[in-house]
Formats: C-alpha cells, structure tokens, sequence
C-alpha cells in the first residue's frame, strides 16, 4: 500500500463463545478514540490493521452496477428490482467498501459489519462507473473487540460525489469478553410497525451475496463457529439491500441519508419479516423468535429529481 507502513499479519488464538441470540457490539457504547496502537490481540489475521492507522488512504478503485449485477443481488435478497428501472441500487454499492479496504491487502475473514450510514445526492444509473475512494477513520474499543471506521465516496468522472458511506466493522477480539444479560426488556420491535416484506436465508443465499468480498465468516461453518457463532452469518448488507427495496417501494429517493444497524447476529437459516413505520422514516428486520436484528432509520428524503 502505497505511502503506508508495511502490513504485518499474524495468527492470534481462538476461543468459542457461542453468540446465538445475544446482540452485536454496538449495543455496547464504545470507549473513547484511542487512536491507532490500540490494546488486546485480535482474531485471526485481523492484526494487519495494526499496520493501518486512522488516515490511511485506500487504493482507488473503478465500480459500477450493471442490469445482472444487480439483479443477481436483488434475487439474493428477495427484492422485486422493477422500481429502480435503470437507476443504480446505492445498497449494493456498499460491498465495495469491502472490496476497496481488501485491496488495499487488509484481510475481510473475520470482520462483522455492525453500522452502514449510506448518503446519496443525485441517481446514479446502471452501468454508470464510479471512482471508489475511501479512508480509514479513528479506531474505537468496544467489548467484543475494535471498531474500523471507513469513509468512503463514490466519484463521478466530473467530480461529483452521488453517494458517500461510512461504515464501522467489528474486530474482533482472540479473547472474547463474557456478556452480561441484558438489563431490560426492549419491547416488541414490531409494536407500531406494519409488514413491509420478508428475506428467507439459506446457505446458498448467504455465501452467494458475500462472494465478491470472500469473507469466510458467511460460508464457512467451521470458520464461523471459531469465532464463536453456531453457523455462517449474512453479511449485514443484505438485511440493508432487502430494507432499502422497501424504501424504494414506497418511494425513490433522489437525496437520501439513511443509517443502518445491525443489532444482532443474522444466520443462514434465518427467516426475516421487514417492517415500516407509518411515515415510512424508520425499518426493522425481525428474526423468526421476534428478535431485532436491523434497523434503518431515514433521517432525510427527498424524491425530486434535481439534476439539471
């Protein structure tokens, strides 16, 4: 990586703690930013980023969508891709911050996904090349292990910016810390909502959505069940592609800030109901036992189309 410190790799021990219904990292408030140099050995290979502070720059890389790349993603997910006619999912554009940050010799075996902010300015339409650019950002310490931080913009060949993400992944620890139960009781996440559509998993669908980023903890249960979950989990951006087919149902969004979480482990075999709020600003996934595992809150849409 061009300008940056040489990227060192090394194995860490493992230790398995099953993670069938507790919630991911982010429901845990992270420490303070520490920086780069940050404490505690991390699972795998994932110590590379040591070797990747807050600031590195990615390698620049080409992307666009085309009509079977798309629809092969909007199958995956259970989405009726007719409402985007020949306008670009922004969902999807979201694998290539993985795609970017792997280029850049950083290792994606192991990471989860626990947070996607998606800001789109403008439609960007099919088969339209994009420059991908992004950045590390400061790194934050949570109970299960680090948090990376990743700008990313999306640029047009005159310069414009149609859509930038950031995103935040867990590290997680060698070592993982025991949860404490939860101190309260959430309430019915589907209270005040209406059904909106529904993501049935199934290995295939899961190892297929995540192929292009190679991350084995979506295909490979050995691999998963190392790092402590009981099967392959999805990758968090199909749950995000399956909410953001719902938005587009209700209406196509020309400026968008969206923000996503995931809140808890999602497995192969899970059967999801997509709910709306009646103002159609905020999204939920919910499993089989009525579980939140992702929520999409709208916090500004517009639907005119402004360009010139």
């Amino acid at each position: 990586m061009k300008g940056n410190a040489k990227l060192n790799p090394s194995r860490c021990r493992k230790k398995k703690t099953h993670m069938n219904d507790q919630a991911s990292d982010q429901n845990q408030p992270p420490s303070s930013d520490l920086g780069s140099g940050l404490a505690g050995d991390l699972s795998g290979d994932l110590n590379a980023y040591d070797g990747a502070p807050a600031g590195t720059r990615l390698p620049v890389m080409p992307s666009h969508l085309d009509r079977a790349r798309q629809d092969q993603y909007h199958q995956i997910s259970d989405v009726a891709g007719a409402a985007f006619a020949d306008l670009a999912d922004a969902s999807i554009f979201a694998q290539d911050v993985s795609r970017v940050i792997a280029k850049a010799g950083l290792p994606n075996d192991g990471r989860v996904l626990i947070s996607q902010r998606i800001f789109q300015i403008g439609r960007v339409r099919l088969d339209e090349v994009l420059s991908v650019e992004g950045v590390l950002g400061p790194y934050e310490t949570g109970p299960r292990g680090r948090h990376l931080n990743c700008n990313v913009a999306f640029r047009r060949a005159d310069q414009t910016v149609p859509l930038r993400m950031i995103t935040q992944h867990l590290l997680p620890f060698a070592a993982i810390p025991e949860r404490r139960g939860a101190s309260s009781n959430p309430g019915d996440p589907r209270d005040g909502m209406r059904a909106v559509g529904s993501l049935k998993l199934s290995p295939e669908k899961v190892a297929d959505y995540a192929s292009e980023i190679g991350n084995q903890i979506h295909s490979d249960p050995e691999f998963a069940n190392s790092r402590g979950y009981r099967a392959p989990i999805a990758q968090g951006l199909i749950q995000l592609t399956a909410l953001h087919g719902a938005i587009v149902n209700r209406a196509m969004p020309w400026e968008m800030d969206l923000q996503t979480r995931f809140i808890r482990p999602v497995f192969w075999d899970s059967e999801l109901t997509l709910y709306a709020d009646p103002e159609g600003r905020r999204y939920r996934c919910v499993d089989q036992a009525g579980k939140l595992t992702a929520e999409a809150v709208l916090h500004h849409l517009t639907t005119d189309d402004m360009e010139p």
